[in-house]
């Protein structure tokens, strides 16, 4: 053969490998868009740091066993890699976007997960209450997901405050029984711990728990459960704990050595689902509104409550926080069964108007524990 037929048919070849090359680079950039699909139900994030190097060293392995040069392989791969996460961002674009109260590991974000557990989502955590409604005043998420009321411990006040300023409406709320857990790197004699580290509410909740059986341990305050999670999980030392969720512990990979240590077995947190749309009546609602007085002086309050007792409807919750205005100002929380749309309510409601300095509607929205898809209307997405 001369060499311009061996050209030609060794050209043939470099064709077809290039064909079976483009193939399978448009099988692969396929399953990437599957697995992107998973990943969001599964509520995880886009890049997986692990994976991308587990990738990695398994081609530069292979790269050297075939005689390839690691550089060449490696800058391929690389843009292989970039391009699968430009598809999933541009996927999940198109996904409900819901942003809550971080980091990873928190209850808030085990609460969002089961709220939205049979929905294509992306869970964007954010490291502050205020961070979660500007998130969805601006559009950057499309809901969110924030505590509003613990069992134990009374109202989420900071919460309550931004929530009467703020544009943003409760379409939904869910009730998680918290259980907290003493975490640790190993497994360890509670009376070798040397250190406990929680957010101060959970430290606060375990607290019988924890002079029965950690007297000797020093407790440190952090800005979450997650966080003292993750400084646990961080720190060389093994005689140190925490007091998180046991999701939390999956998550950064910590041992469980206790569980249930809360004092009060019936702990429960109500979170407040927000959006930017009313919600339609379901049958089965609460409305929650804050008050502003005009005057303080005998029965002002008790005029406003008579309005709700001369139509029948039901209190769930009342309380006040003050104005931050004038000392001995309070706007009171009020929430009702009923939704807005009902003629009952809005009348009622109408009527405090006029008595009232200032009457804001937090939003009418299902009760829960209603396994009730009508929230998907909050959001502007089918």
């Amino acid at each position: 053969m001369s060499d311009e037929k061996l050209l030609r048919a060794l050209r043939s070849k470099v064709d077809v490998l290039d064909e079976k090359l483009i193939e399978l680079l448009a099988e692969r950039m396929n399953l990437i868009k599957e697995i992107a699909h998973v990943k969001s139900r599964l509520k995880l994030g886009v890049k997986d740091v692990q994976r991308e190097a587990e990738i990695m060293s398994r081609v530069e392995r292979i790269s050297k066993e075939k005689g390839l040069d690691w550089s060449f392989t490696q800058d391929i791969f690389m843009r292989i890699i970039k391009k699968g996460r430009d598809i999933e961002h541009e996927i999940r674009k198109n996904l409900l976007r819901v942003a809550y109260l971080g980091p990873r590991g928190t209850f808030t974000e085990e609460a969002t997960r089961k709220f939205f557990n049979d929905i294509d989502a992306e869970l964007i955590p954010i490291t502050t209450i205020s961070g979660v409604i500007s998130m969805v005043e601006n559009g950057h998420a499309d809901m969110g997901v924030l505590p509003i009321e613990n069992s134990v411990e009374g109202s989420v006040t900071t919460t309550l405050d931004l929530l009467v300023r703020s544009n943003v409406k409760i379409c939904g709320e869910i009730i998680l029984p918290v259980e907290h857990s003493l975490l640790g790197k190993e497994k360890i004699d509670f009376n070798e711990i040397t250190a406990v580290y929680s957010h101060p509410q959970a430290l606060a909740q375990c607290r019988n728990f924890l002079a029965k059986n950690l007297p000797q341990a020093r407790l440190y305050e952090t800005s979450s459960t997650a966080e003292a999670v993750r400084l646990v999980a961080l720190n060389d030392a093994h005689d140190v704990a925490a007091i998180g969720s046991a999701m939390a512990a999956e998550l950064y990979g910590l041992l469980v050595l206790a569980r249930g240590i809360q004092d009060e077995q019936t702990n429960e947190t109500r979170f407040a689902v927000i959006g930017t749309k009313d919600m339609p009546p379901t049958g089965e609602d609460k409305t929650s509104i804050a008050i502003f007085l005009l005057q303080d002086r005998p029965g002002a309050l008790c005029e406003v409550l008579e309005e709700f007792k001369e139509r029948n409807i039901n209190l769930t919750r009342i309380e006040s926080r003050p104005s931050k205005k004038i000392l001995g100002d309070y706007i009171f929380f009020i929430d009702l069964e009923g939704h807005i749309e009902q003629p009952e309510v809005r009348e009622s409601i109408e009527k405090i108007g006029m008595k009232a300095g200032f009457v804001k509607i937090l939003g009418s929205f299902p009760k829960a524990r209603r396994q009730n898809n009508c929230w998907k209307n909050a959001s502007g997405r089918s």
